[in-house]
């Protein structure tokens, strides 16, 4: 199942949810603060890095789960 990032209007909270698809597109999902299911998702923005420069490509954050097969572990 996913996690979806979903903002409540009813009561401002944002909070992230794992859940199904079809929990989602059929708004089964209750706000955790007041149980609303009118809910919209949040788009946050992924990070983004940039090939060239000069510069050395930056650890993935995640590169202690990713082990060896980590493309942002290679040449460090």
């Amino acid at each position: 199942m996913p996690f979806y990032d979903l903002y409540c209007a009813a009561c401002e909270k944002e909070f992230n949810i794992m859940a199904t698809m079809a929990d989602k597109t059929e708004k089964l999902i209750p706000c955790p603060e007041c149980g609303s299911t009118q809910l919209d998702t949040v788009y946050n923005a992924a990070p983004a890095y940039i090939k060239g420069g000069g510069g050395s490509m930056p650890s993935c954050m995640n590169s202690s789960a990713c082990g060896m097969s980590c493309p942002h572990s290679r040449g460090h």
